[in-house]
């Protein structure tokens, strides 16, 4: 089974990666397992904020 996904990579800041460490462990769940729900929480408001923009246009 082929695995389509691509790791990007990002600076943060130390107190922000010590936060997402926090949140990360209050869900159970690894950093960059965290981090990925949120990128794609975050693509799915921005698509739906878009389709919101151009049906009211």
């Amino acid at each position: 089974m082929a695995n389509n996904t691509k790791m990007i990579g990002a600076r943060i800041k130390p107190d922000l990666e010590e936060r997402m460490k926090e949140l990360a462990a209050r869900e159970r769940r690894t950093v960059s397992d965290w981090i990925r729900c949120r990128l794609e929480d975050a693509v799915a408001a921005a698509t739906s904020s878009d389709q919101h923009h151009s049906e009211a246009a």
